[in-house]
């Protein structure tokens, strides 16, 4: 499954803020085994997926403008442009990297909160994507 678009995640996050009976309500059937509030578990993971989501949206933009200016370059020494986007891409790059990361072990402090096992064959980063794509459509 594919997760949650920027909008959608930064709506979830906001109805995890304020009091929503309604996503409550779906949290609790989402998973009636929790012992855990959902709520208090479920928002650091929404917030490391839209850093996620906003990391590789961020490598595509600089990638994008990238190509379009080495596209027309002419050949030799690269202008002082394409060196500055070399390393803008550089550190979106490891910002996306850090997001990775910091959304695995979200992943997995949720998963120990919530009590939620991910399905055997199935990465537990995937099984909460899909788990918030489905919460996020609510």
């Amino acid at each position: 499954m594919q997760p949650a678009s920027l909008p959608a995640l930064a709506d979830l996050i906001a109805r995890l803020e304020r009091a929503d009976p309604a996503l409550d309500a779906t949290l609790a059937t989402a998973a009636p085994q929790a012992t855990a509030p959902m709520r208090e578990a479920v928002l650091p993971l929404a917030k490391a997926q839209l850093a996620l989501v906003q990391a590789n949206a961020d490598i595509t933009l600089v990638a994008d403008e990238l190509r379009r200016y080495q596209k027309y370059a002419l050949p030799g020494k690269p202008s002082l442009q394409i060196v500055q986007l070399r390393k803008q891409q550089a550190t979106v790059k490891q910002a996306a990297l850090i997001a990775r990361q910091n959304f695995t072990q979200a992943t997995h402090t949720f998963l120990r909160e919530s009590a939620l096992v991910a399905p055997a064959r199935r990465l537990p980063t995937d099984f909460a994507s899909g788990w918030l794509a489905k919460i996020a459509a609510v």
